[in-house]
């Protein structure tokens, strides 16, 4: 009996010896490259009192926190599901552990002189003898894997530790840069430097309108010309969104109330940076029908990039803008690290319509769109 239970423990030490699967992403090595991009914002935050370009300089270090931010949840993302993979591999195996430890339990209580004795004789006790030696091996092969896996265990609780703490700090330290770049703008004197629409007609435009096309369409027929500006058409595929998120809808699909909109929905972090993705002409801010904060950019004659969502605005009507200008903030409230969900977060969300000679194209031609994720 006890040497059918060594070759049934052979066996399964055998069929149980199967690396487990490994996820795509490494969280450690993820955490290392969320570190080196919050050290990067750090130093731009820090040197941006004295740069020559403050505005720019703060607007770079935002957006850097926000890269590292996302990098910090995601590692934290990816430990969270490599701990349950390996917790399940463990109680699966929990019955085979126990048979495991009850062989050798067992073979641990036997006395010597009952060792020495065996049914068929001296070939008998050398073939058994053989079979315990083969298991050895096996049994030294399990424990050293499931010590890999405990060791395992324990490194991506750490870097969920790890990704608590360097998150709340980065939290602090990207409002602390939100708060210095809107503190900047507001205390640039700025005048528009482009064509501006009459503010009474631009009013009553906004109260007449019924759509967000009838809007445009009355926004073209104002007869403003765009600043001089150029670049736009030939960046088209490569133009980057205005804020850092996943496209969570598409051109022309119909939303959980059946709407089509002629626009994308882009999902981000509570009070993510919006940023200008070409030089152009600010031709409208303000509130609009049930759209909210609206901005309208004319990046080119005949091209209008209407944005929606925003809770703050930098800019003003007749403002020129350069690339990567900031425009303003989205709203929400950004909350504190959750280990259940890994920290991820995507409360807010920005709408966006891309309008050429009035008529609504797709932005997915035009920007770059990356992971997207539709509902």
């Amino acid at each position: 009996m006890r040497l059918r239970a060594c070759v049934i423990c052979a066996l399964l030490l055998i069929g149980g010896g199967v690396a487990d699967a490994q996820t795509s992403s490494n969280p450690a090595l993820r955490a290392e490259e969320a570190v080196g991009q919050l050290d990067m914002a750090r130093a731009l935050l820090e040197a941006a009192p004295t740069a020559s370009d403050r505005v720019a300089a703060l607007t770079q270090a935002v957006r850097g926190f926000e890269t590292g931010l996302t990098a910090i949840r995601e590692s934290a993302r990816i430990a969270l599901i490599r701990e349950q993979a390996i917790l399940a591999g463990l109680e699966a195996e929990q019955e085979r552990l126990g048979e495991l430890l009850g062989v050798l339990q067992t073979i641990s209580r036997t006395p010597d002189p009952v060792l020495l004795m065996h049914p068929e004789g001296p070939l008998g006790l050398a073939r058994a003898g053989m079979l315990i030696s083969d298991v050895t091996p096996a049994v030294a092969a399990e424990a050293e894997r499931l010590s890999a896996r405990l060791r395992e265990l324990e490194d991506v609780r750490g870097v969920q530790t790890d990704a608590e703490a360097r998150l709340a700090q980065a939290l602090v330290d990207i409002q602390t840069a939100r708060t210095a770049l809107a503190k900047v703008i507001s205390e640039r004197v700025r005048l528009p430097d482009g064509p501006a629409a009459d503010p009474v007609l631009l009013g009553v435009l906004s109260a007449s309108s019924t759509s967000l096309r009838e809007f445009a369409e009355g926004l073209s027929s104002l007869d403003v010309k765009p600043a001089p500006t150029s670049g736009f058409v030939s960046a088209k595929g490569s133009l980057p969104l205005p804020v850092a998120g996943n496209a969570i809808r598409g051109f022309g699909q119909a939303d959980l109330a059946g709407i089509e909109r002629s626009g994308i929905v882009v999902a981000t972090e509570a009070q993510a940076l919006v940023t200008a993705p070409s030089a152009a002409t600010v031709r409208y801010v303000g509130t609009l029908l049930d759209y909210g904060i609206v901005v309208i950019l004319e990046p080119q004659a005949d091209y209008l990039l209407i944005m929606s969502g925003l809770n703050e605005v930098f800019v003003q009507n007749g403002e020129v803008v350069t690339r990567d200008a900031p425009l303003g903030l989205m709203g929400g409230d950004t909350p504190a690290f959750d280990r259940a969900d890994g920290g991820q977060m995507r409360q807010e969300t920005l709408y966006m319509e891309l309008r050429d000679s009035g008529e609504p194209v797709d932005p997915a031609e035009w920007f770059v769109i990356d992971s997207v994720s539709m509902e």
